[in-house]
C-alpha cells in the first residue's frame, strides 16, 4: 500500500499568490507491521478499550450461523424478521403499518455466527447508517417489484412469499393473504433502496413514503432486546419461490 503524505505551502510574490505542492512515497508493507508511534497507541488505548468493552457485549445466542443466499437464506430471512416485528409493532394502529419487508440482497455484509452474536455481529451485519422507511405501493409498482425480484434471483423478505413459474410471477401470500392487485401495499426498506438504490426505481414511485426515524441496525437492536431467553433463532422457510 502507498501513503501519500501531501505539504502544502502559500507563497507570496508580490501581488499574487500561488500554491506549492511536495509529495513522497512511504510504502507500507507487512515487514512494518506493528511497528507504530507508542505515544499515540498510548493516546487512544483507553477509547479503543472502552469501545473494545462496548461493541464485545453479548446480546444473543443462535443455534447456528446464518448466511445469506438466494433465492433464500437464513440471513435474509432473520434480518427482515427482525426490523418487521420492530416497525409492524411501532405502526400498530397505523395505516402505514408495513405489511411486508424487503431489504437489499447488498446491504447484508456478514454473517451471524454460530453461538455467542455481539453488538460488533450486528454493526457488520449492517454497518451502513440506513434508516427504516414505508413506502405504500400500487399494483403497478408491486408488478415491478416482484419482476426486479425474478431478475435478480431473490432479495431478503418478511411477511410475504412470492411463487414464480417459468420466472414469472405467479402469486404471492402477504400477510397469510393472497396478493391482491386492487390494494396497495405499505412495504418496509432502508432509505438506501427508497431512493432507487439497487435500481428498485419502483419505491421512488410510491405516492407515500414515511421515514421511521430509526436506523435498520438500531431495530435489529430493538428486536434483539425483546427477546424473552436471548436466543435468535432464524426462520428457515423459503420466501421467493421459483417453480
Amino acid at each position: 500500500m502507498i501513503l501519500w503524505l501531501l505539504t502544502a505551502c502559500q507563497q507570496q510574490e508580490k501581488k499574487a499568490a500561488r500554491d506549492s505542492y511536495t509529495a513522497k512515497y512511504i510504502r507500507i508493507d507487512s515487514a512494518m507491521a506493528g511497528q507504530g508511534d507508542a505515544e499515540l497507541r498510548n493516546l487512544i488505548a483507553p477509547y479503543k478499550h472502552r469501545l473494545d468493552s462496548a461493541m464485545g457485549g453479548i446480546i444473543a445466542y443462535t443455534p447456528k450461523a446464518y448466511f445469506k443466499k438466494r433465492p433464500n437464506g437464513t440471513l435474509n430471512n432473520i434480518a427482515c424478521d427482525m426490523v418487521l416485528d420492530v416497525i409492524q409493532k411501532r405502526y400498530q394502529d397505523s395505516p402505514f403499518r408495513p405489511d411486508f419487508c424487503m431489504l437489499n440482497y447488498g446491504g447484508l455484509r456478514s454473517p451471524l455466527p454460530k453461538g455467542a452474536v455481539t453488538k460488533s455481529n450486528i454493526y457488520q451485519l449492517m454497518p451502513f447508517q440506513n434508516e427504516s422507511v414505508i413506502c405504500r405501493l400500487s399494483a403497478k409498482q408491486m408488478k415491478e417489484l416482484f419482476d426486479y425480484i425474478a431478475h435478480t434471483g431473490g432479495e431478503p423478505l418478511a411477511g410475504i412469499r412470492i411463487y414464480y413459474k417459468d420466472k414469472k410471477f405467479d402469486h404471492a401470500i402477504i400477510g397469510g393473504q393472497r396478493y391482491d392487485k386492487e390494494k396497495q401495499y405499505n412495504v418496509l426498506t432502508s432509505d438506501y433502496t427508497a431512493k432507487g438504490g439497487n435500481h428498485m426505481d419502483f419505491f421512488v414511485q410510491a405516492d407515500t413514503m414515511i421515514i421511521c426515524g430509526s436506523l435498520l441496525r438500531d431495530d435489529m437492536f430493538a428486536y434483539i432486546e425483546s427477546l424473552p431467553d436471548s436466543n435468535l433463532v432464524a426462520n428457515e422457510e423459503e420466501r421467493v419461490i421459483f417453480e
